[in-house]
């Protein structure tokens, strides 16, 4: 029905106000009483109240009155035209969780062999019934009505693979929806699974713990991505599966798979969104391509990544058995997590389940759209903060993941994200929790979880886009940084590789030029430094890729970024396809040297803790850092114990060769081409380095 052929509307705007809209095309918008009908017992009420202004062509009408929230009502007016009550704009009332907070844990579909019990938060309506469905029948159960505005009932049945939806009715309109609780669920969100949880059970691999966080090295995956490429042999081609292959190997003989993860040394997986999302059709995989940062579940696994998305176990443990393997070979998994929105605000669990709650309104009940993306996640909102920790602790506990990325982290309030870590950390003291905290949404900047508020998220990471910006360059392709060539940065080089003022922590600074947002480092230094041919190109990367995993804080490593992977000048490839967007193991074979050179960084990372000190006193007594001829960065880094005493790395991004006085003792562990120790004597060659050690 169209909106502008109704002639009445009727609203709950508090719990004890109500809000009639009556048309100015229907008697001028003029009544002269309003009744309200409680349609349970019959109660015929005569309201009291005042006129309002006029909106839209409608005038308005208050009235204070008592009702209870999840009851049918009917308004009319002096001419005898009627409406229901509608309760759908409640939850923007500033008290609507002092009345239907729960803190029960205990919603969605749980599973025993004799019977299923059901629960679903969905205080504004009026009756909510429980739709089940096997290859045989459908059946409907009315569900009951508890206190804090749960919904429950309980079926005695052995309903293992049981597909269900709530129909959540609000009045005369009802809405059919998944359950934003369920564990697993049908390809496309049609409808959850009921599952026997016994039958998802993890194995366990012991790891070391993570004595601090600047011990971890992260590396940022995309699940289809690795395994795509032919090349590469794997099997399992854009599944989770592909995580668990071993022993593969590349046309050349090369590692493949989790094996080549493994042999990089890196500490950490972290991978991009594998909750369920909206824009690739589970059931035809190959046809669109997406990053995932497009949420329509944040509850279940992303099903184009699962060998059979209708299928309610393998949904759920083939994404267990990727984790697995991971850990197996020795490193954690951090989840990169989009709590900020969610693809469709009317297309999914959350809207349909408390209309106008879990997303963020203005006063005229607008969507807010600080994230860019058409919608922002409330989460200040009680129970949409008690859900997102209560999912991040499901992917923890179920899936055995051992941290979170936060995408836009800024658009979430402090409160929650010191909920989440700290949560996690009481999990597993090895929890690793960072993200974007750049200044987007609507909350007033004092809540927001974003760089500038760092000392009051004290545990949490933030990407450092002074690093990226300094040592790579902005994201406009032709801006350069320090390793690209603008030597005028070399100042600011030496603070990002010593921050001893942007954040609280050394270890909140996650340092890094790279990652699956713009361009890769190879693409951007192929426009701003075009002239300098491909070699030269080459180095500069190198340079980056060495300042990125020897600084202090954490270093943060984007796919193929250690053999000068491209998107072939794409700056923007959420959507781009395989072609653009594959981990080219092809590429990977053509330069092993480089490879080569970041297995040695990590290694040398890993085996001496001058690199990963954690502290400002720390740093302050054994690290010297120098600008030597406005050019060039000289890194001095001592320690107590390990098989090195004194490091000297020397960074020239210029194309002048630059010497420097050295003794003799020092021997060089890595460099560039030419460079060698004479007589006390150092030359370090342009766009080159040397990192040498006694």
């Amino acid at each position: 029905m169209q909106r502008e052929s109704i002639r009445m509307f009727a609203y709950a705007i508090s719990f004890d106000e109500i809000k009639v809209l009556l048309s100015k095309n229907y008697y001028n918008g003029i009544s002269s009483k309003f009744y309200l009908k409680d349609l349970e017992s019959n109660e015929h009420r005569l309201l009291h109240g005042d006129a309002g202004n006029e909106e839209n062509g409608f005038n308005t009408y208050y009235f204070r009155t008592s009702f209870e929230v999840g009851k049918s009502y009917r308004i009319s007016d002096a001419y005898g035209l009627t409406c229901f009550l509608d309760f759908s704009m409640l939850p923007m009332c500033k008290e609507f969780d002092e009345h239907f907070s729960y803190d029960g844990d205990d919603l969605g579909a749980f599973y025993t062999k004799s019977y299923t019990t059901f629960k679903v938060w969905a205080p504004t309506a009026t009756s909510v019934t429980l739709k089940l469905k096997n290859e045989e029948s459908i059946t409907l159960y009315t569900m009951k009505r508890l206190d804090r505005g749960v919904f429950y009932t309980r079926v005695y049945s052995d309903l293992e693979l049981y597909e269900y939806t709530y129909l959540i009715s609000n009045n005369d309109i009802t809405t059919e929806t998944c359950d934003p609780y369920a564990f697993s669920s049908t390809s496309n969100q049609r409808s959850s699974i009921i599952v026997d949880l016994s039958k998802c059970q993890r194995k366990t691999y012991p790891l070391p713990p993570l004595e601090k966080k600047t011990d971890a090295i992260i590396y940022e995956l995309h699940v289809r991505d690795f395994s795509v490429d032919p090349y590469g042999e794997l099997r399992h081609k854009g599944k989770f599966l592909a995580f668990c292959e071993e022993g593969n190997a590349t046309m050349l003989g090369y590692k493949s798979g989790v094996d080549y993860l493994a042999d990089l040394g890196i500490t950490h997986v972290q991978l991009q969104p594998i909750n369920d999302y909206a824009t690739v059709d589970e059931d035809h995989p190959y046809e669109l391509y997406n990053w995932g940062y497009d949420p329509a579940q944040y509850n279940v696994t992303e099903g184009s990544y699962v060998s059979d998305p209708n299928d309610g176990y393998r949904r759920i443990n083939e994404c267990i058995h990727m984790i697995e393997s991971i850990h197996k070979h020795g490193m954690r998994v951090i989840l990169d997590v989009v709590f900020n929105h969610m693809h469709d605000v009317n297309d999914n669990a959350l809207e349909k389940t408390v209309p106008y709650y879990f997303f963020r309104r203005d006063e005229n009940g607008n969507l807010t759209n600080g994230s860019w993306c058409g919608d922002d996640l409330n989460s200040t909102a009680y129970m949409c903060r008690k859900y997102i920790v209560a999912m991040c602790r499901r992917w923890q506990t179920l899936y055995g993941c051992d941290g979170f990325r936060m995408d836009l982290m800024g658009i979430t309030d402090i409160d929650t994200v010191n909920l989440i870590e700290e949560q996690g950390r009481s999990l597993d003291p090895s929890f690793m929790l960072y993200g974007e905290g750049w200044n987007m949404g609507t909350l007033p900047n004092e809540q927001k979880a974003m760089i500038e508020n760092n000392r009051k998220v004290p545990r949490v990471g933030f990407f450092n886009d002074f690093f990226r910006d300094t040592v790579r360059g902005s994201n406009q392709l032709e801006i350069k940084g320090y390793t690209s060539g603008d030597t005028y940065k070399t100042n600011d080089a030496i603070i990002t590789m010593c921050d001893y003022g942007k954040f609280s922590s050394v270890e909140q600074s996650i340092n890094y030029v790279e990652c699956h947002d713009n361009a890769t480092t190879f693409d951007k230094y192929s426009i701003c430094n075009r002239d300098e041919g491909e070699s030269a190109i080459r180095r500069r990367c190198e340079l980056a890729n060495i300042m990125v995993l020897l600084s202090m804080g954490v270093p943060f490593l984007h796919a193929g970024q250690e053999f000068f992977d491209t998107k072939h000048g794409n700056a923007n490839s959420y959507n781009a396809g395989d072609s653009v967007n594959q981990f080219d193991w092809g590429r990977r074979d053509q330069h092993i040297e480089s490879i080569h050179l970041i297995k040695a960084l990590i290694k040398l990372r890993k085996e001496n803790a001058c690199f990963r000190y954690n502290n400002f006193d720390d740093m302050h007594e054994h690290i010297r850092i120098n600008n030597i001829n406005h050019r060039m960065i000289e890194y001095i880094l001592t320690q107590d114990e390990g098989p090195y005493k004194e490091f000297r790395i020397y960074i020239n991004p210029s194309f002048d060769i630059i010497g420097v006085d050295i003794d003799d003792d020092f021997e060089i562990l890595h460099k560039g081409e030419n460079e060698r120790i004479e007589n006390r004597h150092l030359n370090v060659q342009g766009i080159s380095f040397a990192i040498c050690a006694r």
